[in-house]
């Protein structure tokens, strides 16, 4: 479902790896830890900073107070309690940036703990214990220290031919046989790529499936059979048809005269082809031709054992 090489926010040396490749993981759990004493220290000098701040905002209030009387008072001067304002002012600034420094420093303190941002696996472990382990993409450390995936739901990324795609849909059922399961497992067609690979001309189709127990790893091979609707088509054996690849024909039995007919065709497996024009339902075709057999050429239908391979039979209209 989602892949993600994930890293302390922080960088240090590693003090702690909570887990091994296979580990499954919930959400918050921790994975790995970096050595947090220089980060508690910061955050207890921030604390020591902002105790002094607030000090100082006490102290510049009360001094605007007793300004504020005496100006009222006729004993101080406006400028005085210009400055006494200005100064309380600027006290309560400090505060508040002390407060915003404090609470980066505690932030920066629990990101030293790396946690799962949700239920998967480890797949890899990019780092161990005592590894200096950098934030930032440099050559002074490494940039992932762990890659996490969520098995709980699998997509099979499938390669569908360019001229078939028009046959799909969203939500079209589908079957998975994948690699290390026994039968088939259900799926649909959930994503159609727009983007036609101009090398093997087919487009990319993902088909999800639910994997609670994480018994299908990421990686197997899979077979997908994607359930088009059905239509009536006219199916023969690829051993009905003669001649080139592009301009294939077949024989139809007139009577008891063989008679050629250029067919074209569309595949359907490796033993069958629909004909999409050239014979139509009800025709009788001569399923194996002899390479002596000729255009217009008497044919003596023969009967055969049940269970035999005939010379001729029909081409129904079939699904």
């Amino acid at each position: 479902m989602q892949t993600s090489n994930v890293t302390a926010l922080v960088e240090g040396p590693v003090d702690r790896v909570f887990v091994r490749v296979g580990d499954r993981v919930t959400r918050g759990q921790p994975l790995l830890r970096i050595r947090q004493a220089d980060y508690q220290r910061r955050a207890s000098e921030a604390e020591a900073a902002l105790r002094v701040a607030d000090a100082e905002v006490v102290q510049t209030e009360r001094a605007f107070e007793r300004v504020l009387q005496l100006k009222e008072r006729g004993f101080a001067p406006a400028a005085r309690l210009d400055e006494a304002e200005a100064a309380r002012d600027v006290a309560r600034a400090r505060r508040d940036q002390s407060r915003a420094a404090l609470a980066t420093a505690r932030q920066a303190l629990s990101d030293t703990v790396l946690r799962a941002p949700y239920d998967g696996v480890v797949t890899q472990r990019m780092v161990d214990e005592g590894m200096f382990l950098n934030s930032r993409f440099s050559m002074g450390g490494q940039s992932s220290a762990l890659q996490l995936q969520e098995l709980r739901v699998v997509a099979a990324i499938v390669a569908v031919p360019e001229a078939r795609v028009s046959e799909l849909r969203k939500g079209q059922p589908a079957r998975l046989f994948i690699t290390g399961q026994a039968g088939a497992l259900p799926s649909e067609v959930f994503i159609i790529n727009d983007f036609i690979d101009p090398r093997s001309r087919t487009v990319e189709v993902r088909l999800p499936v639910r994997n609670p127990d994480y018994a299908i790893s990421s990686g197997v091979s899979v077979v997908a059979e994607i359930l088009i609707d059905p239509v009536n088509a006219i199916v023969v054996s690829r051993r009905a048809l003669r001649g080139e690849s592009a301009n294939p024909h077949l024989f139809v039995l007139i009577g008891d005269v063989a008679r050629r007919r250029a067919v074209k065709t569309a595949d359907v497996d490796l033993d069958r082809v629909r004909i999409v024009e050239g014979v139509a339902a009800g025709d009788r075709v001569i399923l194996d031709p002899p390479t002596t057999l000729a255009d217009g050429m008497k044919v003596r239908v023969r009967a055969t054992d049940a269970g035999s391979r005939p010379a001729a039979a029909s081409a129904p209209g079939s699904r």
